[in-house]
């Protein structure tokens, strides 16, 4: 196995938008940052909903996004120096979404609980009691 990479080591061809009015820069890792709301939650969400979509439980990349970035043509070793990561194989979750709260069942709820069901008996035989004499 490779050894990993230092980060800092790395320099990177930066290109500019306008390249008429700039020429392509090497920089040092060091030298390149982002403005810090630049990349956010909402943003990532947009990214993902653009260029992935779900096939059969797995998130997989767009046809479209494919061909516009030529990336069936890159390999793993374009955009990362190391060995590619080894996952260990997991079985597909049957259950989808989170799973449904379950109700309290704290002492002072089967307590209350009671004492509703007893209260609500009782009235209902008062009333059925009341509606048979005013029948008789």
């Amino acid at each position: 196995k490779k050894a990993i990479i230092d980060p800092s080591l790395f320099k990177y061809k930066v290109q500019p938008i306008k390249k008429d009015l700039y020429e392509a820069v090497i920089v040092k890792a060091s030298q390149l940052s982002r403005r810090k709301h630049l990349f956010s939650r909402d943003r990532l969400k947009l990214f993902l909903k653009q260029h992935c979509e779900p096939q059969d439980g797995v998130i997989k990349t767009k046809a479209t996004s494919v061909a516009k970035y030529n990336l069936a043509e890159q390999n793993f070793s374009y955009f990362f120096p190391d060995d590619p990561p080894t996952f260990m194989f997991s079985p597909a979750s049957r259950r989808r979404g989170r799973p449904p709260k379950r109700p309290s069942t704290s002492l002072e709820d089967e307590i209350a609980a009671k004492r509703n069901t007893q209260g609500n008996r009782s009235k209902v035989a008062r009333e059925k009691t009341k509606f048979q004499k005013q029948k008789d």
